[in-house]
């Protein structure tokens, strides 16, 4: 049969799919078990977080007055209250809700708030950034169909997280009444902001009018009468230090002789005078009653001369007195010239000062009047936005939460299971893929295109307490075994293809494979057992001309050979050895490996015609096809060839490419058998196959 002639592997029912998988069940498992465990320890690993929520009833409220009278108040349909809900769930998760949260101190302090927002902002200090940090961890959804909604936030942190999505429903009732009265979030921002602006300078040009003043020393407003009438005072005030000064000018010129007015005393000079008179009179009427050289007259001239000196002190005296008088009167008379001066200097730069400072002051009354207006219509919106109530209320407010939303453990253990699932069916899909092995008949014909044979089991899969390990004897001890019944399954499927053959006498069948070590002297030994004990002539022909194995299995301190008989050194009936259960065994000696071309020689098929005429069946243990060329040359003298495969390791491939060879020289293969299966597992995962069905026929086969 050609191996190209059948290739459409047909329909694949889900038994023989899921059979497919089990055979990588173990590794599943493994997988599975791995993924497991990760999401198990990374779940414990995980720092966990807590969500808090709280919920908000969606309900209209009434516009402004101003509004109310243009448009009558009516019921919203469902599609517009699920549409009005709609929107404002995506108002809570906006950028002006979350800027309105950060109003709240302790939120914009926040240390891991503000760890999130340095990803985004090396400083941490952008708004923007912190709000971005915010929306992050904030999520809102509507409770079913109902009015209801809830504002959930999440944070490593229970308190916080109660907080802040407290601080979010807060924060959304105030844009949302914003928004309805007009005053949205980036409006009032920009109000603020230029209210901000325009107090500032207010101040600024109040400072600067404060600067100049001090600047020019202008303590008084320039506008008034005051320094003019300082001015009319200090003139006044200077013509009258100027007469008193020409006074005591006059005086200080008579002081030498008599003294008119003043200020200066002169009273003791007055004393001194009048004193001095009378001691004239009294000495002129001593001296013309007693004479110049009287005594008492004497001395009356002598208290005139002195009293004329006194006058004389007197009079020196009042005459300084006088002239530092007229000092005095004529030093105040400069300063208050000079102050004169001064002051009228003064009063010239504030005139000039004045222009300047008038401008100064017009422009701080300027700055004050629209910071005055635009403080009033802030608060007059203000105003406006007390008025207005939002659209939803707070029903329920958030608390801290007492367990923790994530990690989950049995959420994170599902999706660990479903990965490990997913790996592990990639994995499965990979292996069938990748290096493609026979495991079931569904795998012979649907891949090599031939027949199926047989399932050759593992010793220890097909009976539970075997008395040997030698695999060939073990159809000895336990004759009534599945092992020992699937080499007589096989023999007797090969002696029926071979009947068909055109020559007479007994049936030649070959037993080769593809590679190496892939059970063909078991199997060989095995099937010449099974029918032995069962009566059959049966001789078995080591054909494997390099190993040798047949012969060192069964055979081995043979000393002369099937070669040796047809070199002539010895006859065929010296070199047969007989098995203990009857089988005859055709060895070969050392060295055999070197005969060239020996099975196309008419020797060779003179001893398969002699044996044909003495035997009911010849099995001939070939080599691998593979490896040398023996096989195909022995292929004319076969009434049946058996292709043997390991269960689960020979790549189909190399069957494929042993087929292959087998074809060019003629020859065709009577089918593949499957050698060392493990028959519990294929009992598990071999569906299509015969060992599948292996517990239900357990009962027929005696192990012991």
């Amino acid at each position: 049969m050609n191996q190209e002639t059948i290739r459409d592997p047909g329909p694949q029912d889900l038994a023989g799919l899921f059979s497919r998988l089990k055979r990588h069940l173990p590794l599943s498992i493994a997988i599975v078990a791995a993924m497991l465990v990760l999401a198990y320890v990374g779940t414990k690993l995980m720092s966990p977080k807590y969500t808090a929520s709280t919920q908000l009833q969606y309900a209209p409220a009434e516009t402004l007055a101003r509004d109310a009278g243009s448009q009558a108040q009516r019921s919203l349909s469902d599609q517009e209250r699920d549409a009005a809900i709609s929107a404002q769930l995506q108002i809570v998760s906006s950028l002006p809700v979350a800027k309105q949260v950060l109003q709240d101190k302790a939120v914009l302090n926040n240390a891991r708030l503000r760890e999130v927002a340095k990803a985004m902002d090396p400083s941490g200090q952008s708004v923007d950034a912190l709000a971005s940090a915010l929306l992050a961890n904030v999520a809102a959804a509507r409770v079913g169909q109902t009015p209801l909604f809830t504002i959930s936030y999440t944070d490593a942190n229970p308190l916080d997280a109660a907080r802040i999505a407290n601080a979010f429903s807060r924060a959304y009732l105030t844009v949302q009444a914003q928004q309805k009265a007009g005053t949205e979030d980036g409006g009032k921002t920009d109000l603020k902001k230029q209210l901000e602006l325009l107090g500032q300078r207010a101040r600024d040009a109040d400072a600067a009018v404060a600067a100049y003043r001090l600047r020019n020393n202008i303590v008084v407003d320039p506008t008034s009468n005051a320094p003019v009438d300082a001015l009319n005072d200090m003139n006044n005030s200077l013509a009258g230090a100027r007469g008193e000064a020409a006074q005591a000018a006059v005086r200080g010129a008579a002081s030498g002789s008599t003294v008119i007015s003043g200020g200066v005393d002169t009273s003791a000079l007055s004393s001194l005078r009048e004193q001095r008179a009378q001691a004239s009179r009294d000495l002129a009427g001593l001296s013309a009653r007693y004479g110049d050289r009287n005594p008492q007259v004497i001395d009356a001239r002598q208290r005139v001369a002195e009293l004329d000196k006194s006058v004389d002190r007197e009079m020196a005296s009042v005459s300084r007195s006088v002239r530092a008088e007229s000092d005095a009167a004529r030093a105040r008379a400069a300063s208050i010239e000079s102050s004169l001066a001064q002051t009228q200097g003064r009063l010239a730069s504030n005139v000039r000062a004045g222009v300047e400072l008038a401008e100064l002051q017009r422009q701080s009354d300027a700055a004050r009047l629209l910071y005055s207006n635009l403080l009033a219509t802030v608060g007059q919106q203000t105003t406006n936005l007390a008025i207005v109530q939002p659209d939803a209320q707070i029903v329920v407010e958030a608390v801290p939460p007492l367990t923790p939303s994530s990690p989950r453990l049995l959420i994170n253990l599902l999706v660990g299971f479903a990965l490990g699932t997913a790996i592990a069916l990639a994995l499965a899909y990979l292996r069938e893929r990748w290096s493609q092995t026979i495991n079931t008949i569904d795998d012979i014909q649907r891949l090599l295109g031939v027949d199926f044979l047989n399932s050759i089991p593992t010793l220890t899969s097909a009976i539970d307490k075997p008395r040997t390990k030698d695999a060939a004897e073990a159809v000895i001890l336990h004759p009534m075994s599945s092992y020992a019944e699937a080499f007589r399954s096989l023999a007797t499927t090969l002696i029926f293809d071979a009947r068909e053959a055109p020559t007479e006498g007994g049936r030649v069948i070959g037993v080769t494979s593809a590679l190496p070590r892939e059970g063909k002297t078991t199997t060989t030994t095995s099937m010449a057992r099974v029918l032995a004990m069962a009566s059959t002539k049966v001789a078995i022909i080591d054909a494997d001309l390099r190993r040798r194995s047949v012969t060192q299995a069964m055979c081995p301190d043979a000393a002369m050979g099937w070669t040796n008989a047809l070199n002539g050194e010895t006859t065929l009936r010296d070199v047969m050895i007989t098995d203990q259960t009857g089988a005859v065994i055709l060895p070969i000696t050392p060295g055999a490996e070197k005969s060239q071309r020996i099975f196309e020689t008419e020797a060779f098929k003179d001893m398969l015609a002699t044996l044909r005429r003495e035997f009911e069946v010849i099995l001939i243990d070939t080599a691998p096809v593979l490896a040398v060329v023996d096989t195909r040359t022995m292929i004319p003298q076969l009434d049946s060839l058996a292709l043997l495969t390991h269960w689960r390791r020979t790549p189909v491939k190399a069957v494929r490419a042993a087929l292959h060879q087998i074809e060019t020289v003629g020859g065709s293969v009577a089918g593949v058998a499957m050698t060392m299966v493990n028959l519990k597992t294929q009992a598990q995962s071999g569906y299509g196959d015969a060992s599948y069905y292996y517990t239900d026929m357990k009962e027929y086969y005696v192990s012991n």
